[in-house]
């Protein structure tokens, strides 16, 4: 197996097993046609011939040569609709593999991979199984190269080795990846739009969890212990779906150490295409059409994380040397702050706070005030879906921050008050340009105890 630290796996169905395929062999996935091209052969699991940007490429049907079993009803429902020829490369071969169904992509971790066929046989394609973390699903890593191999059939790369015993020494560059002069990318629907991504730079696609406010209509959530903002499809000139469905899962893009979130609606396939010579159409995204003339939007990530300074938030300042530079960019918080849930979790310095008191010793008059030194001060309810004039449990859950503004003071009301970040306890950051960033406090410690707050000025909200 590979030894990366993860290994990126397009997930598909033959029957009742699901087989995971490394993503940088996976070229397209073409629709099953009515009646392949036939290529008349004695015995072996050879089904017959499509065509790939200009190239005869044979396909293998696995089923004639081992038992797949069948697929649960369930996952029956439209079977040949969804039957599709995945395009697979390796070794500087090109052959087609007959599945059922495709599923989504995985990432999983290197050392979660489980040998469990032991016997180095030469005549078979899966040694080796993994659990997906997102759909649970059991795979079978597919060895692609092996599979042209004994399939004795595939299309050849112009220059590659033709001797079937030489190509154990092919470089590993030709060996693993695909052709030099195209890259993989992931067809994800987000929003109307479907939407390409380089297939190295997409991390992950996991369930969508819960996102935090950021500002200007930003959010973040947090993965693998950072913080990375979530873009909207506003932000990127994306359309929403038509009957206004929420996504449901986010894409995790990385590069250049940083990272970003994408909400998108599903996971669709696995295409290659050669962006040479092309130029984004809006800064970050090419437009494209695929061969049935459906259009593609695919995206430049480093014109993306360009764009969108954002993504600083993300930043895994890592250990040892490089932990050091990156706090000395950093300044130490000279005051203390408190922490506090509202709407999320943010920061303020404490300075401007007179107080915080229980929201039950709070003598309210109910139409957005409260009493205070004698006198009424207004009250500013800044809990989650909890509005000023909130009733029953609402109206006493909580805590209220007394802060002073001007001349007068303002009552906020938390859902709590978590923690007090004493003076130099933390390190204060700054992401996005002068007069439209935030300002953050990142709490030192070990790395699994780090944790960042967006600091708001709640002297400066009331004013």
């Amino acid at each position: 197996m590979p030894s990366a630290t993860f290994l990126h796996l397009a997930e598909a169905g033959i029957g009742s097993v699901w087989v995971g395929i490394p993503a940088h062999s996976v070229l397209q996935a073409l629709t099953l046609p009515p009646a392949l091209a036939l290529l008349p052969r004695r015995h072996g699991a050879l089904l017959g011939v499509v065509e790939h940007e200009g190239r005869l490429v044979p396909v293998v049907d696995l089923a004639r040569w081992v038992d797949v079993g069948t697929a649960p009803a369930e996952e029956r429902s439209g079977t040949a609709a969804a039957a599709r020829v995945l395009i697979l490369h390796a070794g500087g071969r090109t052959i087609g593999l007959q599945v059922d169904r495709v599923g989504g992509l995985a990432e999983v971790a290197a050392h979660e991979v489980t040998r469990l066929h032991h016997d180095d046989s030469e005549d078979e394609v899966f040694h080796c199984v993994v659990r997906a973390p997102a759909s649970g699903r059991i795979l079978s890593l597919l060895d692609v190269d092996r599979l042209a191999r004994l399939a004795a059939a595939w299309h050849q790369d112009a220059g590659a080795l033709h001797d079937t015993d030489a190509d154990a020494a092919m470089p590993p560059a030709t060996a693993d990846g695909p052709s030099p002069v195209a890259r993989s990318y992931a067809v994800l629907q987000a929003g109307a739009a479907r939407l390409a991504l380089a297939a190295d730079a997409l991390t992950e696609v996991l369930p969508m969890p819960a996102l935090e406010p950021l500002g200007a209509g930003m959010a973040y959530c947090s993965w693998r212990g950072r913080h990375v903002p979530v873009l909207a499809h506003a932000a990127l000139g994306l359309e929403a779906m038509a009957d206004g469905a929420a996504p449901a899962l986010l894409a995790i893009v990385e590069h250049g150490g940083l990272a970003l979130g994408l909400p998108v609606h599903a996971a669709l396939s696995l295409q290659t295409f050669d962006t040479a010579g092309l130029a984004p159409a809006d800064g970050w995204l090419f437009a494209l059409f695929e061969p049935d003339g459906s259009p593609l939007r695919l995206l430049d990530e480093a014109r993306l994380f360009a764009r969108f300074p954002e993504a600083e938030l993300s930043r895994d300042a890592g250990t040892g040397a490089r932990r050091g530079m990156e706090q000395d960019r950093r300044a130490a918080n000279a005051t203390a702050y408190i922490v506090f849930e509202g709407d999320g979790v943010y920061a303020t310095a404490i300075n401007t706070v007179e107080r915080i008191v229980s929201l039950r010793e709070v003598a309210s008059d109910g139409k957005g005030a409260m009493a205070w030194e004698g006198r009424p001060i207004p009250m500013r309810d800044l809990r989650s879906g909890v509005g000023d004039a909130a009733e029953g449990a609402d109206a006493v859950r909580g805590d209220v921050m007394v802060v002073r503004s001007g001349t007068g003071c303002v009552g906020y009301v938390v859902a709590r008050v978590h923690l007090l970040l004493p003076p130099g306890s933390g390190r204060i950051y700054r992401m996005g340009g002068a007069g439209a960033g935030w300002e953050f406090i990142a709490t030192s410690g070990d790395d699994a105890e780090q944790a960042s707050y967006r600091i708001v000025d709640l002297g400066a909200l009331a004013a």
